[in-house]
């Protein structure tokens, strides 16, 4: 599903107060539990209504510091199945588009930090891209209650940081109570948003601490696949980063300017090196947990190091000229790296339709800055919000020619929020808005718009004329533009494009909100379920970008989206939670806060002395399992 995290290359931008200061006893209570763990992942039961519990409160004894025993514990190993025995040693080097933002996981959702994190920072209930399906993490097994309403996880024993420090429950209750904190912008907090309370107040699963091996969350409602939300959240550990929470400076401390020494992750590797516009650098991890069918430890690599690459065609051109060893393929050069496999020793892959999808999208939002000027003119925002212009403009759009011109044939038009090659949750019946410019110029006239001497015109006389941004780092997303720009024209709008780099876009997504209209794409989580794109489908979401973070659903559609996304998320029912997917997809197809463009075909290339290499249509394509990863000789 798209995680609904925007999205830099082509691979989305797939995000994250109060709890209990009760405990729950377990003395004297009978729990109902399906265990599951890495010999048996059961299927959930059908689960009980009960009355949501109390909203929840922070407990601040919870994040007290515990003692660490000296005692060395033997490490419960995660054995990795079917792949090569690997050769140990030297360095994977890879090519990244655009410096990353932040080395902190609770922020680093959007996809030029996150192709820096994913290796650094495991999960405690994991997903395997290669097969689709869930697996063990950091913990080895999850227990839930008949009645849904409890999740209690367990580490596996002897997990260390990469620093030696051990992982334990301490690190995930001090990583959830930064997650829920209202002033850490993240969007993981929109994962875990169960409604409201009485008050209108946000509501949250409580926290708590069994033992240090052992956290349970206890949830207000039943929800579906929480075992991935409550055990997919960033985590970080609180024996470095305690301090500087509780002092107010985590957002700084926690930077790409920090001392990198201090930076410790859970992953099979960690940045060591980082310099700006040039590279970042990973070595091992020591205490990495996970072994080969031979008892070796992985990883198998030394070093990974990411060359840091101004654009896609300049990834290219890194591949091409063997600086790296994998490559992400754009649909317009698969073609080319196909017919160079042998000469470049090297092996091209077709990975079929992608999960990511791409996107155009209009501030809806009225924001206005400290002396209450609109960062958008009235006039414009009136435009943008009008359901009719948003529906001429996605019939004034030729999909098709964007496939054929800029796709080179590799890709098809779209027309839901997600791909369709997530065929478990594609929607069965969308809105389309083929490609007809005199259908377009009919839904103008509705709105009193009119073409005089070649230019459009609203009914006040005002010309249209808007600016769309794109990342200038990604020229496929630019000639998209360009396709965009001509095909407007010819109803008389007028639009600016304007390549801007990633990071400054997304930063107007998230903080200034100053930004017209943008041509992004998002990308899918792992699983790839509906329920992890809450952060972008909800209307209280960070990653609503159309309109975030509303305190209450400005629209009717909106409020109606909330409700069928959390009918959703409260049943197990496969075919019940398709029937209100499909409905929510449908809502958003006829009001398209985002007009879906196309999705690509995906491919990704490596050298053949690379072993192991499995890409997958889920991110990160090359490199999901890149503790398997090793260098023939």
């Amino acid at each position: 599903m798209q995680s609904s995290w925007p999205q830099l290359s082509t691979h989305p931008l797939t995000c994250r107060l109060s709890w209990s200061k009760g405990i729950i006893g377990c003395i004297g209570l009978v729990i109902f539990c399906i265990g599951c763990s890495e010999q048996s992942l059961q299927s959930s039961p059908p689960l009980l209504r009960t009355a949501p519990p109390a909203p929840a409160r922070l407990d601040q004894s919870l994040l007290s510091d515990q003692g660490v025993s000296k005692t060395p514990i033997k490490l419960e190993k995660f054995q990795v199945e079917n792949i090569e025995i690997g050769r140990f040693g030297g360095r994977l080097t890879l090519a990244a588009v655009g410096n990353p933002k932040t080395f902190n996981p609770l922020f680093g959702n959007e996809s030029s930090s996150s192709i820096y994190l994913s290796p650094m920072f495991a999960d405690c209930w994991s997903f395997h891209n290669g097969r689709q399906e869930e697996e063990p993490g950091l913990c080895k097994s999850y227990e839930r209650s008949e009645d849904g309403l409890t999740y209690t996880f367990t580490l596996r024993k002897g997990l260390r940081w990469s620093d030696g420090h051990p992982i334990t429950s301490d690190d995930f209750l001090f990583s959830y109570s930064v997650i829920l904190d209202p002033n850490i912008p993240n969007s993981d907090r929109d994962l875990f948003r169960q409604g409201t309370n009485s008050q209108g107040r946000p509501r949250y699963p409580k926290l708590k601490k069994l033992d240090d091996l052992r956290f349970q969350f206890t949830l207000h409602e039943a929800e579906v696949l929480f075992q991935n939300t409550g055990g997919s959240f960033a985590v970080i550990p609180k024996h470095v980063w305690h301090g500087s929470y509780e002092r107010g400076q985590l957002l700084k401390t926690m930077s790409t300017s920090m001392n990198l020494e201090k930076l410790v992750g859970s992953g099979p590797f960690i940045v060591r090196e980082f310099e700006r516009d040039h590279r970042v650098v990973m070595v091992r991890n020591d205490h990495y947990w996970k072994f080969d069918s031979k008892g070796n430890q992985l990883p198998y690599l030394d070093s990974v190091e990411f060359r840091i690459c101004n654009d896609l065609s300049s990834a290219l051109a890194r591949f091409e000229s063997k600086e790296t060893h994998v490559h992400d393929i754009r649909a317009v050069d698969y073609e080319r790296l196909k017919r160079a496999e042998k000469s470049a020793n090297s092996t091209v892959i077709d990975l079929g339709p992608s999960f990511n999808t791409h996107y155009l999208m209009f501030n809806l939002g009225p924001y206005r800055d400290a002396e209450k000027k609109p960062f958008i003119d009235p006039v414009k925002q009136a435009w943008f919000n009008s359901k009719n212009f948003r529906a001429a403009i996605s019939h004034a759009i030729d999909r098709n020619g964007i496939v054929r011109n800029v796709l080179s044939g590799r890709g098809q038009p779209l027309w839901s929020y997600i791909s369709p090659a997530n065929r478990r949750w594609y929607p069965e019946t969308v809105v389309k808005y083929d490609f007809n410019l005199e259908k377009a110029a009919d839904i103008l006239a509705q709105d009193g718009f009119r073409k005089i001497d070649g230019h459009l015109l609203d009914k006040r006389g005002n010309q249209v004329v808007f600016n769309i941004a794109t990342p200038a780092e990604n020229d496929m997303r630019v000639a998209m533009m360009n396709v965009i720009k001509r095909d407007l024209s010819r109803l008389g709008i007028t639009a600016n494009i304007k390549p801007t780099p990633f990071n400054d876009i997304v930063h107007a997504l998230r903080k200034t909100r100053r930004f017209e209209a943008v041509v992004l794409g998002w990308g899918t989580s792992s699983p790839p379920d509906p329920s992890f794109s809450r952060n972008v489908l909800l209307s209280s979401g960070q990653d609503h970008y159309w309109h975030p973070e509303q305190v209450v659903p400005k629209t009717k559609w909106e409020a109606k989206i909330d409700e069928l996304m959390r009918q959703s998320t409260s049943t197990h029912d496969y075919a019940k939670r398709k029937t209100f997917s499909d409905e929510f997809f449908r809502i958003f197809s006829e009001f398209q806060p985002q007009i879906q463009l196309v999705v690509t075909n995906d491919a990704a290339a490596a050298r053949n002395t690379v072993g192991n290499f499995q890409p997958s249509t889920l991110r990160p394509k090359t490199h999901w399992n890149i503790e398997t990863l090793f260098l023939r000789k």
